[in-house]
């Protein structure tokens, strides 16, 4: 069958209709948290941010990068697995609770956190090798700025991008059906886009370009509020909390945008069917 966007759309609004109170827990496991533990780390503040870049020579940050590099990994691994968890809560024929799911989901998630960073650096390497052995090390540092070498650039991005829309469907299709493995759930994906691949790919674009709106948007007032107030201010606290809605937001489109998609692939048939 054919990935019908418009339907799959509809399908993502009835799935978050009929488990809201489900994924609202799993936006706590997944958003919520990672926010509160990178909230503890000051490198990760705005306002660390802007002064680092304001003066970089003067202004330090204490501590060692084996923190913030140690708390983003174990982020990373929370947010995927939430992912996989809810994934498998509101794909499940039958469900088993939350423990199991949170369960699962940690295991399939780190596992499907380690497939997208292998095949990103694989993607990544293959896109610089060819500007590396063209111009060398040193030349390929002096082209950023060149016409032609921002035109690769733009190209490699949608290239990217079109990738990722042939491999939208591979963390649905793993929690889903329950599957550890994630590789055999990217070539399903790519099999299973074949023939939207190119309306999924404008789907997706156009879709980026809605969420970066708002978040040029946030980021500039972040931004003009730190500069004009003291810390902790209370419309700095708002701003804070309209991050946090976004998160959850774009967390929310993460989950239920792919699983909507995967419903309008299923061949007709039972559950129980199509996902023995």
């Amino acid at each position: 069958m054919d990935i019908e966007i418009k339907r799959g759309l509809a399908e993502a609004w009835g799935l978050a209709s009929e488990h809201w109170r489900t994924l609202a827990a799993y936006v706590g496991l997944g958003v919520v948290l990672p926010y509160l533990l990178l909230s503890s780390e000051p490198i990760f503040s705005l306002r660390t941010i802007l002064a680092i870049l304001a003066d970089p020579f003067t202004y330090r940050v204490g501590g060692s990068i084996t923190g913030p590099l140690y708390l983003i990994g174990i982020v990373a691994v929370i947010v995927a697995g939430a992912m996989l968890a809810a994934w498998n809560a509101i794909g499940a024929e039958i469900r088993e609770g939350y423990i199991s799911e949170i369960m699962y989901g940690m295991v399939a998630g780190f596992a499907y956190l380690i497939v997208n960073i292998l095949f990103g650096v694989a993607v990544g390497v293959l896109a610089i090798l060819p500007v590396v052995v063209i111009v060398g090390a040193t030349g390929f540092a002096e082209s950023a700025g060149h016409p032609l070498f921002e035109a690769y650039r733009l190209l490699v991005s949608l290239a990217g991008s079109w990738i990722g829309a042939r491999l939208c469907l591979a963390g649905a299709i793993m929690g889903t059906r329950g599957k550890l493995d994630p590789f055999s759930a990217f070539a399903e994906s790519w099999r299973l886009t074949r023939s939207a691949q190119w309306r999924l790919f404008g789907f997706y674009f156009l879709y980026g370009i809605i969420v970066a709106i708002p978040v040029f948007g946030l980021a500039v007032a972040h931004g003009a509020i730190i500069l004009s107030s003291a810390p902790g201010s209370t419309i700095e606290m708002a701003i804070s909390f309209g991050w946090l809605l976004l998160f959850a937001a774009y967390f929310l489109g993460q989950i239920l945008i792919p699983a909507g998609l995967l419903q309008t692939v299923r061949p007709a048939g039972t559950a129980a069917e199509v996902f023995a």
